[in-house]
């Protein structure tokens, strides 16, 4: 199940904004500021201290689209859709459920942390840095990524001290510009680019998804601050009984 729901929401989610996050002391001051100045690339503190809901669109090359839906502090909700392969992802705090194949499961902790590692990629607010890394590390050469010469950084995920992250941060720009993870069935690469301000927050409209299963380009189509987000968006579905003669 961990398996199937990571190729799926990394295929859906790895979108928007890559780590820009709350750094913080447990790293090294050089990789800190680089996370720092990444964070303000997207939105000032300012901004993001006042953004209490957003929600993404995207479109897939391979003709999937996704929603995302977010609520502080830590409700997220991400519906994929692809005909019959529909799925939906969905964090309430401390526990989360999905609905795969026709079925609601509740997630198990390693469906949660996995779904924090994919957060990296699609809220660039209101996440816990510290959280998802036990590491993180300022290489001291530069390399270039789409385009940009870039600072290099190399983290280690708290819960899989053998998976590996990489980020590409552009040293003029401060923008994420290429987002790596290695793990045992391969590398996921993300690499970002055409960044656009919608309501002091900037994203990037265009990305490319490079996985063991292939390629895909992915759009962001719109992105709203403080979206009217109903309650029941996040609310578990339950399996209802018929009533006798109902």
């Amino acid at each position: 199940m961990k398996q199937k729901m990571n190729r799926i929401v990394l295929a859906a989610a790895a979108a928007a904004a890559g780590a820009f996050l709350s750094a913080c002391g447990l790293f090294r001051d050089t990789a800190d500021i680089v996370f720092d100045d990444a964070e303000d690339a997207v939105a000032s503190d300012w901004t993001a201290s006042r953004i209490e809901t957003a929600q993404f669109e995207y479109e897939f090359g391979d003709g999937k689209t996704s929603t995302i839906r977010f609520q502080a502090p830590g409700k997220v909700r991400i519906d994929v859709l692809d005909g019959e392969n529909s799925a939906v992802f969905c964090l309430n705090g401390a526990s989360g459920w999905m609905y795969l194949r026709g079925e609601v499961f509740d997630m198990t902790p390693d469906d949660i942390a996995e779904m924090h590692g994919t957060l990296l990629q699609t809220i660039p607010f209101h996440v816990n840095y510290q959280d998802i890394f036990a590491d993180a590390e300022l290489q001291e050469t530069r390399e270039d990524a789409c385009g940009e010469e870039c600072n290099v950084i190399h983290a280690v995920f708290r819960r899989e001290p053998d998976t590996g992250a990489k980020f590409w941060v552009g040293r003029d720009s401060d923008q994420l510009r290429q987002f790596e993870i290695t793990r045992e069935d391969g590398v996921y690469t993300m690499q970002y680019f055409s960044y656009k301000d919608f309501d002091d927050v900037t994203l990037p409209t265009q990305m490319f998804r490079f996985s063991p299963n292939g390629a895909v380009k992915i759009s962001l189509i719109s992105f709203e601050v403080n979206a009217d987000i109903p309650a029941y968006v996040f609310r578990k579905p339950q399996k209802l009984s018929a009533i006798e003669g109902d």
